[in-house]
């Protein structure tokens, strides 16, 4: 065979150039939000012996501070779990760190039932915290959907970091804390 690479004048030379100029350019404008963040910390969440998920935290500076956005919460499921099954552990979480009022806790799960889907191993639900505050979750790398709501954020990452979390050691590994 004779291979012919085309020189910088024809259509195809001219689009290979610039598809290697611009290369820099397009990979970080289709890269997930988090992955500008910095890793702050990483654990994994057990119920009895069984693995139900790896957590990972991010934030901008790569440290964990209360409210100071962005940040990303990336859990990757070890189990199938139904969104069902999601909605009541989040309901009971919120219920017993005592996050907002019954009411509101209610129209969130409402929202969260809306966009959730049920899990299975390998896939990874994401929440992204913008710079404005607003929440959004990811599913397989792929948008879901936002709950507009300004207070959300903090709750929904209260079952993960609040000083009084289910899981004290997870905790701690998100943070980054010894």
């Amino acid at each position: 065979m004779n291979w012919k690479i085309p020189h910088a004048g024809t259509w195809a030379g001219t689009s290979l150039l610039l598809g290697l100029l611009l290369w820099p350019w397009l990979a970080s404008a289709q890269a997930l939000p988090w992955q500008r963040l910095r890793t702050v910390g990483q654990g994994e969440m057990h119920w009895l012996w069984f693995k139900l998920y790896d957590a990972t935290l991010y934030s901008q500076s790569g440290q964990y501070r209360p409210d100071h956005y962005p940040q990303a919460l990336i859990l990757t499921y070890a189990r199938s779990i139904s969104r069902q099954d999601l909605l009541t552990a989040t309901g009971q979480e919120w219920q017993r760190l005592q996050v907002s009022s019954p009411e509101q806790r209610q129209r969130w799960l409402r929202q969260l039932a809306s966009l959730w889907p049920d899990v299975q191993p390998g896939d990874r639900l994401g929440f992204y915290v913008d710079a404005a505050g607003q929440g959004h979750f990811w599913w397989r790398d792929k948008p879901l959907g936002t709950v507009p709501d300004p207070q959300f954020p903090a709750a929904f990452l209260a079952i993960w970091l609040a000083d009084n979390s289910r899981d004290p050691a997870l905790t701690r590994r998100l943070r980054g804390q010894p």
